[in-house]
């Protein structure tokens, strides 16, 4: 009974377009839009060492008071900022060779670009913006806790567009997994077919298998086929096979369980959903899947607590350096997930039946 369960399951959730067109397809369109956006952006993640910025500040301007929070924030994001007040802006460019320039005034500061270094300018805008949003949440008065994570491991080699967002949205459209069961657990709850399982001979982690085990594999089966498109489309690298397939297959069983979890404890899919993608995208949003984690600013717990972010970190750097300090941590991680919200939804469904009893 549970074979027949599992296999006619998966078959139905395996015909659908939709699901197709949301794990395989979806993927594959983002990161072509993703991959020709920023593609200039992430040509600024290389072993360019350290860029040297000049900048003046306007007499009395509350700038003044963050010069020092300014400079070592630099030093973290690996700009030294040299101070000259006295000419021009595009002079001090020209005269010592620099890779951008900062013109602080009352309120307000614009930066001057060098056309020949379209990435160092864009890396230079990137962290004025994260500097002056710590600025504005630290206050002027509090420029010691003005500091930018920007993380740049040691042993990763160069990311492009096409590596980078070839791999983290094919991990992010994983994790809403639970679309793809939506159809047969709808059918479920309309057409009674809970009270036929209630009088057969399945168990409660026998009926949770015959939904987990079967939405796991299709969703496994439809994130490896846009990991391949992406390969095939872009070049995407995805760096170690062996690597990369285990910790697919530990995080789509991770992201189903997920799913699940939240349908045995509502028994509502609209509810399911919209509390499914709100934790993703907060977990995306923490874990480098909209912004790049290698320039991202956030605080560091936040961004460790996101198992999106530790999945992120794993695949692209095992497939940009052919190592990480990532991958034991994201498969953990995720099969703790997969087992804590299994055994969650075994319990809630347990309930569930025995209140109808």
């Amino acid at each position: 009974m549970i074979r027949y369960l599992i296999k006619n399951n998966a078959k139905l959730m395996g015909r659908s377009w939709v699901n197709v067109l949301l794990f395989a397809i979806c993927p594959v369109i983002v990161s072509a839009v993703l991959i020709s956006a920023f593609s200039e952006l992430m040509e600024n993640y290389k072993e360019r060492g350290e860029m040297r910025c000049g900048y003046s500040i306007e007499s009395g301007s509350i700038w003044e008071t963050a010069e020092e929070a300014l400079k070592i924030s630099g030093e973290q994001a690996d700009i030294d900022f040299v101070r000259f007040d006295e000419e021009e802006p595009e002079e001090m460019i020209s005269k010592n060779e620099l890779s951008g320039f900062v013109k602080f005034e009352s309120g307000k500061y614009k930066i001057y670009r060098v056309s020949e270094k379209p990435t160092q300018g864009a890396a230079l805008e990137y962290f004025m913006s994260a500097f002056c949003d710590h600025m504005t949440n630290a206050g002027i008065d509090s420029v010691d806790d003005i500091k930018l994570n920007i993380e740049h491991p040691a042993f990763l080699k160069a990311v492009d567009s096409k590596d980078y967002y070839g791999i983290v949205f094919v991990l992010y459209y994983a994790w809403c997994a639970i679309i793809c069961a939506s159809g047969i657990l709808t059918s479920e709850k309309k057409y009674g077919i809970r009270r036929r399982y209630a009088v057969s001979a399945l168990n409660d982690l026998q009926l949770y298998l015959g939904r987990f085990v079967p939405l796991a594999i299709v969703v496994f089966f439809g994130t490896i086929g846009a990991a391949i498109l992406n390969a095939i489309c872009f070049g995407t690298n995805w760096g170690n096979i062996l690597y990369a397939g285990v910790l697919f297959l530990v995080m789509t069983a991770a992201a189903s369980a997920l799913g699940l979890m939240f349908q045995s404890i509502t028994d509502n899919m609209i509810i399911t959903v919209i509390l499914t993608f709100s934790l993703v995208w907060i977990a995306g949003f923490f874990g480098g899947s909209f912004e790049t984690y290698m320039f991202s600013d956030r605080p560091q717990i936040l961004k460790e607590l996101s198992p999106i972010y530790h999945c992120n970190r794993a695949m692209v750097e095992q497939a940009a350096s052919g190592r990480t300090n990532y991958i034991p941590s994201a498969i953990l991680y995720c099969a703790a997930i997969a087992v804590v919200c299994s055994l969650i939804s075994v319990a809630a469904n347990s309930i569930r039946r025995r209140g109808r009893a």
